[in-house]
């Protein structure tokens, strides 16, 4: 709808060529007040037209106010318009005046300067004077740059060009001097408005905003806030460079230094704190943790090869060697079997785990786990299992720890070749001494080209099925024992040491009848075993998301297993069930050991304490997620996934008593955070133990062996329930759990009932999934393979559709 008529437009021509055509629109009630004789200039004798300027802004025109021939011209506010008339709006002919299409940019201003040559005069008349006074404007004092449309230029100042040469630091003193700012029009407001959206969402800035300590969660706060600053004191060039700039990156640039002096003068006090939090979740030179390992000069040897090749021998002869050693086990198990061995041997050995400790008396040498290690005792030989492990995504700040921190003469690390080059990188860190061992298998794997074609029954003795679930386990137990004469032993990850140390001496003593192993990825280390050929059952496995193919390092690590020195089957064979994944398999082995690039690390108590300090009002869960946010970690290093510990701690949070420390030791109990049981167990025993009550288990001890799955099920449980326990007595006062004998001996018995109850196990597993396929009851057929149910499904699809197109014919 048309806002009011207008008496005349009019047009000035420059005469250079970059300057094609300005044309003005002059509100009626100013041409008027300035010049009633105006209306019958010349050169605006044509016919009118209607139109609409509905929601379009004005264009302010500025005039030097200096030069004379301006007296009472100082601005006026000049509009584009559309000349099609709204539905429903009068056809009012006479109320503006046109020439020609009416092309300006929307929203700019235009500031003009008179100068003395090449002047187009306006004949216009002031108020106080009716003598003609002569306008000047020239093509020297407006920019016109063409914007791709015929029918639009973009008007631009030269005097807002000099901005993006300016010093930042003296733009920002003039923005705060400033006592208002220019105001703008909705158009330049707009563009300011998504010019200021894009740099808050700039990636760029928010990254080095960390550079000056304003964190992620604190940076959109200061952008709202600089944003309101901006528009109250922001200058006319100013703003309007920004808006040629736009939203784009080049504004981000112009913009962050002038954010960067905001900040550091409004925002101190969020400075100073997040730059403490910072330091206190500064994880960066971890070897420089351990200053008195940092004074020695140890020396390094690294045992390096596959599965069987005898490095783990060389490094244990070494380790009974010395006058006193430590020896760094992955398994509670590995450490048990070491402990026993060394013993036997002759050599006084205690063992120390989380969840025991046993010391024999005038040993100087021990096997523990690589959590339970201590980096305060000197050592003449160390011995560290497996340190691939410190790629672990979880557990790998163990073994890092370990390698940073043991003050040992000699530290002997036995693993494969992943983690060479970074061992070799912390060494050169460190000052240490490397020296490298290489391996080579006694006897290489062959891969047995003819599988068992789909068919448990082709199971022969020595086998060992690998499984990847315990459900599965299960099955293939009962399919074989089922159709053969084979008898089973069964290994999986939530039996306890002792029931796995049962069943493989139950498998690899030839006096009996359990002549084939059933294991998931269990067996993957930590066992001695006599087994001839490992066979796949599968080769994929669910990792708690989704179902994905096991990788080549596992797998390598589990076809390894076959063929021990020594024992009956020196040669080792590996194959798979079905014909399908033969080939995964070979690739596998033939691929090459991944190079690791990370290793893993986490927070000491003392680290996470220092963090606390900084943000004293959240809870232990927000705080461990505040810190991984924060953390600073160098090239080499990651931080492990702690979200079993943020489960437990938010768990823990209804028990207000409990101190920080105390918080953070309950949060690395050996819990299966799954199994919703043992959770409130380990609530119940954090709430006695925040009372300054005695924990007791309170937990009956069951009768007999299990019956069906759901009863072998809690026989797991309750054991995992005690060795919780008796973890929990090893990091806290003894006298706050007193009743650490009985739990060790109910673990004890428990775990006997285990082993029997896997004897007598000819039951299904309790399956997770609402339905089962059901299974033929003379044989075993094993489940199709991903491929193979694509195409089936694919098949039924098409079936059915013919069949449906038939129906409707």
């Amino acid at each position: 709808m048309a806002r009011g008529p207008v008496s005349s437009l009019f047009r000035i021509y420059g005469y250079k060529k970059n300057i094609s055509r300005f044309r003005v629109l002059i509100w009626n009630q100013y041409d008027r007040s300035v010049s009633p004789k105006f209306t019958s200039f010349p050169a605006l004798e044509v016919q009118n037209r209607s139109f609409s300027t509905s929601l379009v802004d004005p264009v302010r025109v500025r005039f030097s106010s200096e030069n004379p021939k301006f007296v009472g011209w100082d601005s006026f506010f000049v509009k584009p318009f559309s000349t099609g008339v709204e539905d429903g709006d009068e056809d009012v002919s006479d109320s503006r005046t046109v020439v020609d299409d009416f092309d300006a940019d929307v929203g700019k201003i235009v500031e003009f300067e008179v100068p003395s040559e090449n002047k187009e005069y306006i004949s216009s008349e002031s108020d106080d004077d009716d003598s003609e006074n002569e306008a000047v404007i020239s093509d020297s004092m407006v920019e016109e740059l063409g914007s791709g449309d015929d029918n639009v230029s973009s008007v631009k100042a030269v005097s807002f060009q000099h901005v993006a040469s300016r010093d930042p630091v003296e733009l920002y003193r003039e923005l705060c001097d400033n006592e208002k700012g220019a105001k703008q029009t909705r158009s330049d407001w707009e563009t300011l408005q998504e010019t200021f959206r894009y740099f808050g969402n700039s990636g760029w800035a928010t990254d080095q905003a960390l550079a000056i300590y304003i964190g992620r969660s604190f940076f959109p706060n200061a952008v709202y806030k600089f944003r309101s600053f901006f528009f109250k004191k922001c200058s006319a060039d100013v703003a309007k460079y920004v808006v040629s700039l736009g939203p784009s990156d080049e504004a981000v640039k112009f913009l962050f230094p002038l954010f960067v002096e905001y900040c550091l003068e409004e925002f101190p006090d969020e400075i100073k704190r997040f730059r403490g939090m910072i330091a206190s979740a500064d994880l960066t030179k971890p070897h420089t943790w351990f200053p008195f390992a940092r004074a020695m000069k140890r020396k390094i040897v690294y045992h390096c090869g596959p599965t069987n090749s005898g490095k783990t021998f060389n490094a244990l002869q070494r380790f009974m060697e010395a006058k006193k050693g430590i020896y760094c086990s992955p398994l509670r198990l590995l450490a048990m079997e070491v402990f026993d061995k060394v013993n036997a041997l002759g050599v006084y050995c205690s063992l120390h785990t989380g969840q025991e400790k046993k010391f024999v008396p005038f040993s100087n040498h021990a096997a523990c786990t690589v959590e339970m290690v201590s980096t305060d005792e000197m050592y003449d030989v160390a011995v560290v299992d497996e340190i691939q492990m410190m790629a672990d995504p979880c557990r790998g700040f163990a073994w890092t720890r370990a390698l940073l921190g043991l003050k040992a003469d000699e530290i002997h690390l036995c693993g494969d070749p992943s983690v060479l080059n970074v061992v070799r990188m912390i060494c050169s860190e460190t000052g240490d001494e490397l020296y490298e061992q290489h391996y080579e298998r006694f006897k290489p794997l062959v891969v047995e080209a003819k599988t068992l074609l789909g068919d448990l029954k082709n199971v022969r003795s020595g086998d060992c099925v690998v499984a990847f679930s315990r459900r599965e386990v299960f099955e293939v137990k009962i399919a074989i024992e089922k159709h053969t004469n084979h008898r089973c032993c069964v290994i999986y990850g939530a039996l306890p040491p002792e029931t796995r140390r049962q069943q493989a001496n139950l498998f690899n003593d030839q006096d009996n009848e359990y002549d084939v192993l059933v294991s998931t990825d269990a067996v993957g280390m930590g066992l001695n075993l006599n087994i001839r050929r490992v066979v796949f059952y599968s080769l994929a496995k669910y990792n708690g998301d989704k179902v994905l193919p096991v990788p080549a390092s596992q797998v390598k690590q589990i076809a390894g297993r076959a063929g021990r020195r020594g024992s009956i089957y020196p040669d080792g064979l590996t194959t798979t069930l079905n014909l399908d994944d033969l080939d995964y398999l070979i690739e596998c082995l033939k691929q090459p050991f991944d190079e690791v690039k990370k290793v893993g690390l986490f927070p000491f108590y003392e680290q996470v304490e220092l963090f606390a300090g900084q943000l004293p009002n959240i809870t232990f869960c927000q705080l461990l997620e505040k810190f991984g946010e924060n953390c600073r970690l160098d090239g080499s290093y990651f931080l492990c996934r702690h979200d079993h510990i943020k489960k437990v701690a938010n768990m823990l949070q209804k028990i207000q008593a409990l101190s920080l420390e105390d918080r953070f030791n309950f949060c690395f109990a050996p819990v299966n955070i799954r199994d919703p049981k043992a959770m409130f167990h380990l609530l119940k025993f954090a709430s006695s133990y925040s009372q300054n009550l005695p924990v007791n288990i309170a937990m009956g001890m069951p009768t007999g062996s299990a019956r069906n799955d759901k009863e072998l099920l809690d026989l797991e449980t309750k054991h995992q329930v005690l060795s919780m326990y008796m973890w929990l007595s090893n990091h806290f006062k003894e006298e706050t759990f007193p009743y650490v004998k009985k739990a060790e001996a109910m673990a004890t018995d428990i775990a006997e009932l285990l082993g029997q109850s896997l004897a007598n196990a000819n039951w299904k597993p309790e399956s997770r999934q609402a339905s089962k396929p059901q299974r033929k009851e003379d044989s075993h057929e094993r489940p199709l393979s991903r491929i193979k149910l694509y195409q089936k499904n694919r098949h039924d699809q098409s079936v059915n559709s013919e069949h449906s197109e038939k129906v409707a014919a």
